[in-house]
């Protein structure tokens, strides 16, 4: 586990500019080494199944993976899991929560990979989360050269990644650096994603700050049960945390409204998020002018390239 010292992110915060292009470009070396296993696993290993829990910035790295490969004449064909996900009168009794590999439909998942791989054009659905349901299909075109990613929280999961093992690099995204205040208190990783999650929550699908941390911990308990004990399935291990990052997420929880009546410091210590909100005032804030468009931490609060 990384350790970074909130007193040094301070002092790199002297200059913005110079701070936020150094860890990018320590996250595009983290997109190049990556993409240079998954080449030399070709041909034999045409799939990439890259996970991570909830706010860890795997459609992000996803795409950045996508792009680079691209940028070398790579064909890639890129599937998100929560496309997939089966409606909710077709899941069964195993199904118990939106955590549980058991709401997707593994079976058309896994045809659409082998289509795609034997160079056919599939239909792909999308999800519409608003009536929880499949809302359609979109072309794609296979090759049989081509690599396949698929990203999502099960796509380790022996249910998903054992029929395609034999042909797969396992990839596990999330953000493994802790943040040590000047008192010698820990920041988790865990607790940054509940920031990101925060901001992403708020701004894209409408939840109070509150409403996110309530719900965090059914999130955890997926994680837990369905996510982690899957990691040695995974070859590669990416960190997507930015040293930048608390910076950004400070000005963006401090600028939404009611973030001092929502986040008392009573329902924050109940919740084990006192010291993430210690750091969050006192960090300085970072404007996102200085992040670039393709950057993870554009996921959580708006303004990519990408579209999610």
């Amino acid at each position: 586990m990384r350790v970074i010292d909130m007193a040094d992110i301070i002092r790199a915060m002297q200059n913005e500019t110079q701070f936020v292009l150094r860890c990018e470009e320590v996250f595009h070396d983290k997109i190049s080494s990556a993409c240079a296993s998954i080449l030399s696993a070709q041909p034999k290993k045409p799939f990439v199944c890259l996970t991570g829990p909830s706010g860890s910035g795997k459609t992000t790295t996803a795409m950045r993976l996508k792009a680079y490969l691209e940028n070398l004449g790579v064909k890639v064909c890129q599937l998100s899991m929560d496309n997939f996900f089966l409606p909710l009168d077709q899941r069964p009794p195993e199904a118990t929560d939106w955590e549980s590999p058991y709401c997707v439909n593994r079976e058309l998942l896994l045809d659409t990979v082998d289509r795609l791989s034997r160079g056919e054009t599939a239909q792909v659905p999308w999800y519409d989360f608003k009536a929880n349901k499949t809302g359609g299909y979109t072309p794609m075109e296979g090759s049989c050269e081509a690599i396949i990613i698929a990203e999502g929280i099960h796509m380790l999961n022996p249910l998903l990644f054992d029929p395609m093992r034999s042909r797969a690099t396992g990839i596990y995204v999330a953000p493994r650096t802790r943040i040590i205040t000047p008192d010698d208190r820990i920041v988790k990783p865990e607790q940054v994603r509940v920031a990101r999650r925060m901001i992403r929550d708020y701004l894209s699908r409408g939840r109070t700050l509150r409403e996110t941390i309530e719900r965090a911990q059914s999130v955890d308990q997926g994680e837990v049960q369905y996510i982690a004990p899957n990691k040695p399935n995974a070859s590669i291990h990416i960190d997507t945390f930015h040293d930048y990052e608390p910076c950004i997420l400070t000005k963006y929880l401090r600028e939404i409204p009611k973030f001092s009546d929502e986040l008392t410091p009573e329902f924050m210590r109940a919740h084990g998020l006192d010291i993430l909100m210690d750091v969050v005032r006192e960090l300085p804030p970072l404007t996102t002018s200085y992040v670039p468009k393709d950057s993870i931490v554009r996921e959580f609060v708006g303004g990519s390239i990408f579209k999610y």
